[in-house]
Order: structure tokens, then sequence, then C-alpha cells
């Protein structure tokens, strides 16, 4: 199958004029819709029969279908549903076209098919241009709006991908000495056995094997070895659930109270041992409410500040480098700040570094994405970011958002 605009990737972008399928068996009525909507700059596809419809949708690079109801062998409302019923091309607008004014059940079914809009037959002209061109653009928005999502959550596994020699340290630790406490702890059940065995046989011999052994120091040591087992275990599961948080896509978050400092520590939990490969880690993290926010958004925004700062840093001595990561209040405000000593950023770019796709990192390191759906987060909140950078001495993003937010994210 030739792939068509509404099953293409995020490297889909439209680059010429939208392409109408018109669908109606008389070729007449597609001579003249043609003709109204090549006036208006649209490129323009016939098709006489529901299958040739259907055929020329799956060739692919149609953007809108206008189809005739009442047709032969397939009526407009099967094709429709079938084009529903197919994944690649459920979100392509159709506009049905009826001669039958005031058919209340003809225009239910057809709605009930999927059709978005209906036009009447004698068809007017400007009305159908409108309806076109109204629906193009929403369909197009709706695609960019999946295109940056879908780019969003790129840039989150990318991120994963860049700090994953870290993360997989961070639960190394735990888990080799979680592992060496069991082995401490299966010989030390053996001893409580023979203690046991030995108690059964006669008190005598019991007490004689406690003191051979040192069994009090044994069951203080057990107790030792179980708490710090259970921290253990216990610090690989925040490490889990902080990757589960942040991977997740964005859809639906719920909105609950958070504390930048919280989210800024369970986010540098994931990053700071990458961090501190190239640089000192600094951190100030005092509480910083925020009382309705979505706590997974938050956390990208933090990330996203993060790795652009450890993108920022060039080759020299990480002794040389420092990432400052502070969060607090300022009056009805909760701050989260994060600085680098990095290369900084050109006076003339920084005005354009939130704009979607436009970055200042070497090819193929980011899509671009990542502070524009920072800004996004931050704004919805009804907050703000700004930024301070001089070439050769770094750079620090200062995110600002009302402890109290009035907007919903």
């Amino acid at each position: 199958m030739v792939k068509g605009r509404y099953d293409e990737g995020p490297e889909s972008r439209r680059t010429e004029p939208p392409q109408v399928l018109v669908v109606d068996d008389e070729p007449a009525n597609v001579r003249l819709v043609q003709a109204y909507l090549n006036a208006e700059g649209f490129r323009v596809l016939g098709a006489n029969s529901g299958p040739e419809a259907l055929e020329r949708v799956e060739q692919g690079g149609v953007d809108l279908v206008l189809l005739d109801i009442r047709m032969p062998h397939m009526d407009g409302f099967e094709v429709c549903r079938r084009l529903r019923e197919n994944k690649a091309h459920s979100r392509m607008p159709v506009i049905f076209l009826t001669a039958e004014f005031n058919d209340a059940d003809s225009e239910l079914k057809g709605l009930e098919a999927g059709a978005d809009e209906y036009l009447h037959k004698p068809i007017q002209r400007r009305a159908l241009v409108a309806r076109v061109r109204n629906l193009i653009r929403l369909a197009d928005a709706e695609r960019d709006r999946r295109l940056v999502a879908q780019l969003a959550q790129s840039e989150k596994l990318a991120a994963i991908g860049q700090i994953a020699a870290g993360v997989a340290h961070e639960i190394n630790n735990p888990l080799a000495f979680i592992l060496s406490n069991l082995t401490s702890l299966r010989n030390y059940v053996d001893d409580v056995k023979r203690v046991i065995s030995a108690y059964r046989e006669a008190p005598a011999r019991g007490q004689a094997l406690e003191a051979q052994i040192g069994f009090r120091e044994t069951l203080d040591d057990i107790d030792a070895l179980i708490n710090e087992t259970a921290e253990g275990g216990q610090r690989v599961r925040t490490i889990v659930q902080e990757l589960k948080t942040f991977s997740r896509a964005d859809e639906n978050q719920v909105l609950e109270p958070v504390d930048l400092a919280d989210i800024a520590a369970s986010t540098l939990l994931l990053t700071e041992r990458e961090l501190q490969s190239r640089a000192r880690v600094v951190k100030d993290l005092r509480p910083a409410p925020i009382d309705c926010a979505p706590k997974g958004k938050l956390h990208q925004v933090v990330m996203n500040l993060l790795v652009n700062a450890l993108q920022a840093l060039d080759d020299r001595d990480p002794r040389q480098h420092e990432i400052r990561v502070l969060t607090g209040t300022d009056g009805r405000e909760s701050i989260l700040s994060v600085s680098d000593t990095g290369v900084g950023i050109p006076e003339e770019q920084q005005s354009r570094i939130f704009e979607p796709f436009f970055t200042t990192k070497p090819v193929g390191v980011g899509t671009g994405i990542g502070l524009s759906v920072c800004v996004a987060v931050v704004q919805k909140l009804g907050g703000r970011i700004n930024v301070q950078s001089r070439v050769g001495q770094g750079t620090t993003f200062e995110v600002r958002v009302p402890t109290r937010v009035l907007a919903s994210a």
C-alpha cells in the first residue's frame, strides 16, 4: 500500500496545496466541483464509484473526500464506513453531497457513518470552498498536534537513552548489596537452623553452639541486613517508578498538588550520575509548591532542562564545569532554575530557542522540540520561562509558575 497523508509519521509536513477527492457517479457533477476547487488553488481528483474512491484514497495523498450518497453498487454511507474502519484514514475529513433536502434520517445515517459535514445540491461555490478549507485547516491542526506529541515522546525516550548508563548504575549499586546481603542472610539462616537443632538435642549443646558462633551478634546483624536490603529494594523501586512516570505518554495526566523541589529531586535521581560525569552538580532544593499541575509533564520540563544543560557543556575537565539546580518561592510564584557553564546561546538566537523545531545543537542531537514543550507546559500553568545566556560562559533557564494555578493544564 502506498502511504497517504493520514498514515504518515512525524516526518510528514505539507509542502503542496491540499488535494480533494470528489466522488460522484455523475461525471458532470465531478467536473463542476473540480472547477470550483481548482479555481481556489486546491488539487482535485475525481472518482465515479465507491470502489474507485477507496482505491484512490489507498494510493495516498488525499486530504479530504467529497462524497455523493446515492451511487450504484456501493453508496456513500458504505464508502465512509470503510474509510473510518481503516486506521490510516479514520481521521480524514469527509463531506457528504446530497440532493435530498430536509431528510433528517439520511443526515443522521451519514453522521453515524462518520461524515463531518453535509452539503446539498446544487452546490453553492462559496459554501463548498469554506467548508473544505475549514475542515482541512482543522485536520492540519490536529495532525500538527499529534506530530508535536509524537516528537515530545521521542524526545523523552532520547533523554532516557542519554541517561541510561547512569540509571543502570543507580540500579546496579543497590542490587549488588541486596544480592550480597541475601548471601549473608542465607548463611545466618543456616546458623539459626544449627542452633535450633542443637537445642532440640540438649539445651547445653544449644548454649555452647550459641557461644561458639557468636549467635547474639548474628541476630543483631540479621536485623541490620534486612533493613539495608529493604532500603536498597525501595531505592530500585523508586528509580523504576520515576522512569515509568517520566516515559509514559502525556495524554490524560492527573492534575494534583506538586512541589518543584520534589520533581527536581526525583528527576535528578535518574540524571545525577550522568551529569556528574561532566560537571559538578550543585543543588539547593527548597519547597516550591504548585496547587494543581500534571506531575509527569513537569518531570519532562525538568528533564529537558537538565539534558539541555548537559549537552551545552564543552569537552573541558568536568571539574571546570558546574550544573546548578535551584528551587524555591518568590512571592506567589514557585521557581525552578537550571544553570550550566556551557557554551552559551548567541544573543541573536535567544528569541527563537522556544520555537518548535529550532535548535542550536548539531544535526542528530535533539529534535528542536524540547524547549517548545517546556514553554507550552509552563504557559498552560500561567507561568513563564526566562533565559539568560552569554556565549562561552553558560546559560540559566528560570521557570516561574504561580503557586495557585488558575488555568487547568
